[in-house]
């Protein structure tokens, strides 16, 4: 008899919460697919499309303070 192991918690469960944060909707602007994305930036998985980072209603954070910086 072989026992089973509970299950893998998922990412969103294990990974610390984004502050700030918003799951925004958009129709793509190339085949007019819905996509969601984060703080109105998107990427379509149709087509390819990506709306240029500018666009996002968040400021992004420098290289610095990004957690997977070579310098930390």
């Amino acid at each position: 008899m072989t026992q089973l192991s509970p299950p893998e918690p998922l990412a969103s469960e294990s990974a610390a919460p984004l502050t700030g944060s918003e799951i925004t909707t958009t129709d793509c602007r190339q085949c007019g697919a819905e996509v969601s994305g984060l703080n109105n930036r998107y990427a379509c998985s149709y087509c390819g499309w990506v709306n240029h980072w500018s666009e996002g209603s968040s400021t992004l954070p420098t290289a610095q303070e990004d957690p997977d910086y070579p310098g930390h």
